[in-house]
């Protein structure tokens, strides 16, 4: 039987330690490029001294990352698998919120937001239009798409889905 040679236990930890090294560098480099957004959204009221009350459902998101990148859509999805349905909300820049494209840079953020309307007709339209259900509020999904390719997917707020279940509750009852 051939006797093998291990080396000694100084190459050994050389080799570990040169290849734990280079791992680190590699996530350290990987990391720094990837674009980061910290985003929530919800049900938002606007008040002021000369601007009526008003109802909003906002996304916001903030680059959170050092490389700048453009938000370039925003959708949502209700469901699960087959049963999944897909939208895009249509932002456009007005006194309430930025519109689509918005460039963010390092620590900016951006706001975007759909006016509600009286008696909330937005809520009203998403839940006849989509056919809503309560199982859709509890899978419904906000996908911040960016122009390095990435996503960035958050739940909206609690208060915005109970708006939608209560609507729900509403027509079952009509």
């Amino acid at each position: 039987m051939a006797d093998i040679e291990w080396g000694s236990i100084a190459d050994w930890v050389s080799g570990i330690g040169s290849l734990t090294a280079a791992t680190v560098a590699l996530y350290v480099a990987h990391s720094s490029q990837r674009v980061r957004l910290r985003a929530h959204c919800g049900h938002r009221l606007i008040i002021g001294i000369d601007h009526p009350r008003e109802d909003v459902f906002t996304v916001t998101a903030t680059n959170v990352s050092q490389r700048p990148t453009v938000v370039t859509n925003i959708g949502f999805t209700f469901g699960v698998w087959r049963w999944k349905q897909h939208g895009i909300f249509n932002f456009i820049q007005d006194d309430i919120g930025h519109g689509i494209p918005k460039p963010l840079v390092d620590g900016e953020s951006g706001t975007w937001s759909a006016r509600l309307g009286p008696d909330n007709h937005w809520v009203k339209d998403l839940v006849e239009k989509l056919q809503v259900n309560w199982w859709s509020v509890l899978t419904w999904r906000i996908h911040i798409h960016t122009s390095n390719g990435g996503t960035t997917t958050v739940r909206p707020e609690r208060n915005i889905r109970d708006m939608l279940l209560a609507e729900i509750a509403a027509r079952k009852i009509s």
